[in-house]
């Protein structure tokens, strides 16, 4: 079969890994006008855009469909009140070819481009052609969709209607689809879903990452499932847990017996220091059952500790008292007396113990004692050491994280320093974003680029500037992440990607040097 010179011209420009968009589809549709056989053109052309094979026999729902559709093609209000209230065939693909058949049918310029809307909503432009299973209306028309397919609001906003779905399996599917989704808004939009008890998902990952981003208040809102609430906590950073204490308290007090278990694992995420400084007052006040909470957790000793502690035993409670373990300092416990006008100089465990659990200012004073007592210019060893330093840069505190990313490039080396400074290309605060981004540009460290490059997407001006600007001095080593960019992104974003590619490969397409 000889097609339609109209065709070639679409199939050359995915020839030339072009995306086709709507503007091409028109001109195309244009000039099938000025041939010889009108109808027959449109089709064809139609046919080649949106990948529709020449029609098998129609099975009888989709043959009364087609029907019932050609009187509607009057007007596009008549269009719109049938799109929106018949019954939808069960196969997308015979949906999409009876809407491509019907083109030619109207004569109103409005219909035919009501006509060519629906059929971008069920084939984006571009797209692979995939098969659709739908029982419903238009929200029904979104399952998981073929890799590596281009993003668009579209698909994102019928995703995140399919999460309202009666079917829990297309729930579930739309779900995890959105969780690959860059943007913060599809996650929170799962993770609404997942709380209330519409989708079943694991727990952790990007779940985990959106729940930090809720206010405290919002997770004890009506709907929510407290257990999944506290099934999330445990995988969020020890910090991170701090602003949900009083929330998993009241759960573990007053909830069921499940419930219980749940806030109970998820509070001893939490630093030990901070958890204790919420109980210890009401510890004092005799309500002795949370310290189930800080059994076997090891705190610093304090005199109102130690004074609870010998009251328990003065009490007979001996089992509680063994359960509150107070670090009163190296050396065995009890300690004797120091000798008057000795000074206390804790050693190195104590020092990171002071840093993952103390609060801001004992963990800047160990901090600084642990860069104080490096010497010499060969790294630290001490995993333990790496350990601590990336857990705080997860605090919510921005000096914390400052101080511990400076603590890094003294005391580490420096794949372990950038690997620490990479984790900061996602830290809350703009300035600290574009500290991290220059640090790994000047240091031309190419496992940062894909970072680099998703950052050029970023909703502070600062960072996509910075980013773009940290990306030209990588060099070539930033081009393939960049066309990669380019064939994902969105039309109206895709210039972000290509005002920094053009610059890096010039105008013969090859890479500037670094």
């Amino acid at each position: 079969m000889t097609h339609p010179q109209h065709v070639p011209a679409l199939r050359l420009l995915r020839a030339c890994d072009a995306v086709p968009v709507r503007g091409d589809l028109d001109r195309a549709l244009a000039a099938a006008r000025l041939d010889d056989d009108v109808q027959k053109a449109e089709n064809a052309v139609l046919r080649e855009a949106f990948g529709v094979p020449e029609p098998p026999t129609a099975g009888e729902e989709a043959e009364a469909w087609r029907s019932a559709l050609r009187p509607a093609l009057r007007t596009s209000r008549a269009l719109e009140e049938f799109r929106r209230r018949a019954p939808y065939p069960p196969d997308s693909r015979q949906r999409l070819g009876a809407l491509v058949d019907a083109y030619p049918d109207a004569g109103d310029d409005g219909v035919r481009a009501l006509l060519v809307d629906w059929m971008t909503g069920l084939q984006p432009l571009g797209a692979p052609p995939w098969t659709l299973s739908e029982t419903g209306g238009p929200a029904s028309e979104v399952v998981r969709d073929a890799p590596g397919r281009p993003r668009s609001a579209e698909r994102r906003t019928r995703l995140m209607d399919t999460l309202e779905a009666p079917d829990p399996g297309r729930r579930s599917g739309a779900a995890r689809e959105l969780l690959d989704w860059p943007e913060p808004e599809p996650a929170r939009a799962v993770l609404d879903a997942y709380l209330r008890g519409r989708v079943d998902l694991p727990s952790g990952g990007c779940l985990a990452r959106a729940l930090a981003t809720v206010a405290p208040a919002e997770l004890g809102g009506e709907g929510i499932v407290p257990a999944r609430v506290a099934r999330l906590v445990p995988h969020l950073g020890p910090w991170e847990t701090v602003p949900l204490i009083p929330l998993l308290l009241g759960w573990w007090e007053h909830g069921p017996a499940g419930l219980r278990t749940e806030a109970a694992h998820a509070l001893r995420t939490a630093p030990a220091e901070v958890l204790a400084d919420h109980l210890l007052p009401r510890i004092e006040a005799g309500a002795w059952g949370l310290l189930d909470l800080l059994a076997g957790r090891p705190l610093l000793g304090s005199s109102d500790r130690t004074r609870i502690r010998d009251r328990l035993r003065a009490e007979g409670r001996d089992g509680l008292a063994e359960g509150l373990v107070l670090d009163e300092g190296p050396g065995s416990v009890p300690r004797t007396t120091a000798p008057t006008g000795a000074v206390h100089r804790p050693g190195r465990a104590e020092l990171l113990r002071l840093a993952r659990t103390g609060g801001p200012e004992q963990i800047r004073r160990a901090l600084s004692r642990l860069a104080e007592e490096h010497t010499g210019r060969a790294p630290d060893p001490d995993p333990a050491l790496k350990q601590v330093i990336g857990e705080l840069l997860a605090h919510p505190r921005p000096k914390v994280r400052l101080h511990a990313h400076r603590t890094s490039r003294t005391m580490l080396d420096r794949p372990a320093h950038l690997l620490h400074t990479a984790v900061l290309l996602d830290d809350s605060q703009p300035d600290i974003r574009r500290m991290a981004i220059r640090t790994l540009c000047h240091a031309a460290w190419e496992p940062a680029v894909p970072a680099l490059v998703s950052l050029l997407d970023h909703t502070h001006p600062a960072v996509r500037g910075e980013a773009a600007e940290g990306l030209l001095l990588m060099g070539g080593a930033a081009v393939p992440a960049l066309r990669h960019a380019v064939g994902q992104a969105r039309p109206d974003r895709r210039s972000r990607y290509t005002g920094v590619l053009d610059r890096l490969t010039g105008s013969d397409g090859a890479p500037s040097p670094r």
